[in-house]
């Protein structure tokens, strides 16, 4: 009886030492768990565009924005670059990020008019006079409207978007000193709204991409381009332009950076936050530094021997008459399309604080 004990207590001792083991492996797991949680990688994601790296739209904007997020997102996300046409061509990043060539891509809202035509309402000729103004009143429209009607319908999702500074013409040869002066001239557009304003003006636009302009003027197959002055450097068209207007305002170019919306919805809410939250910042931060780039690049190109010129009160009043006609004509064609172009129209004119 007594072996029998003693033999309980050693089974008894065994079944605590075990429990007591597996208790501990346990603990250790968890502890293993947690760990590899803290110590994770960071989620990784592409951002394409088609700017070279000394653009404004790179440096102030892109570049900025990945950096914002980043430190945002606390080490939660890395943001890899592939600038200046990488990962595709202008007119094909939208693509690229709906099809996961890219997670990020920059949209120029001008090169896909035949995906996003509404969009392109931010582009028409003097909405306003400065891109943080234009800039504010557009990104209320794309909350409002232009998330459900043509972002998310095209996969994407838009972190930010920047209006440029009114574009102006600008030419090699002929000055555009008056409203007649644009007749027959043939120049670059970078979107519907401003190839509409150049054929009311009487003039012939070539529609294409921002990188493919400098080729089209040496070559001459264009007299000039509808551009900001803050891309005339990037560019290097400074080597050809002799004129630009300073008055003639034909919209601003609408820049958007988008995500894919699968790659989105996979994300956590506060590496998103820190997304959405960069997007703000950067959308104050650039359209401000657009804005001043307009002075300083001017004083710099007016030193080369560019002349930046002001057409008069009488040809200012008549280019915005014709302006005007260009966005009932806009709004008309959508809405012939079955698209709400006159809801989308009226919409960016009240952020506006137009009537």
């Amino acid at each position: 009886m007594k072996k029998w004990k003693q033999a309980g207590w050693v089974v008894a001792i065994l079944a605590l030492m075990l429990t007591t083991a597996c208790g501990g492996a346990q603990s250790t797991e968890t502890s293993s768990e947690k760990q590899g949680e803290s110590s994770a990688e960071p989620i990784t994601l592409k951002v394409a565009d088609s700017f070279p790296t000394q653009h404004v739209l790179s440096a102030e904007g892109a570049v900025y924005w990945m950096k914002q997020a980043e430190e945002l997102a606390n080490g939660k996300l890395k943001l890899e670059y592939f600038p200046a046409e990488q990962l595709g061509k202008a007119k094909s990043l939208l693509d690229a990020a709906r099809n996961r060539v890219t997670d990020v891509a920059y949209v120029g809202v001008g090169y896909v008019t035949d995906k996003m035509p509404l969009s392109g309402v931010g582009e028409l000729p003097g909405a306003a006079n400065t891109a943080q103004e234009a800039t504010k009143a557009y990104w209320k429209v794309v909350q409002d409207v232009l998330l459900e009607k043509e972002f998310l319908k095209n996969g994407v999702r838009p972190m930010y978007a920047v209006i440029m500074p009114p574009y102006q013409i600008m030419t090699t040869e002929k000055p555009v000193r008056t409203v007649e002066d644009f007749q027959g001239v043939k120049a670059r557009t970078g979107g519907a709204a401003q190839s509409m304003a150049l054929e009311a003006l009487g003039a012939i636009p070539v529609s294409m991409p921002a990188p493919d302009v400098y080729t089209s003027l040496a070559r001459q197959t264009i007299d000039g381009t509808i551009f900001a002055t803050s891309s005339i450097k990037p560019y290097q068209i400074d080597e050809m332009i002799k004129y630009v207007t300073v008055n003639s305002n034909f919209g601003g170019f609408i820049v958007t950076y988008c995500i894919n919306e699968n790659v989105w919805q996979s994300l956590p809410k506060d590496v998103q936050d820190a997304m959405l939250k960069a997007g703000e910042m950067t959308m104050e931060h650039l359209s401000a530094h657009l804005d001043n780039l307009e002075k300083t690049d001017r004083e710099e190109l007016e030193a080369k021997g560019i002349e930046f010129i002001t057409m008069d009160e009488e040809n200012t009043a008549k280019f915005k008459q014709a302006a005007e006609t260009v966005w009932d004509n806009w709004a008309k064609e959508l809405d012939g399309r079955g698209l709400p172009g006159t809801e989308v129209k009226d919409a960016f004119k009240a952020a506006l604080g137009k009537k």
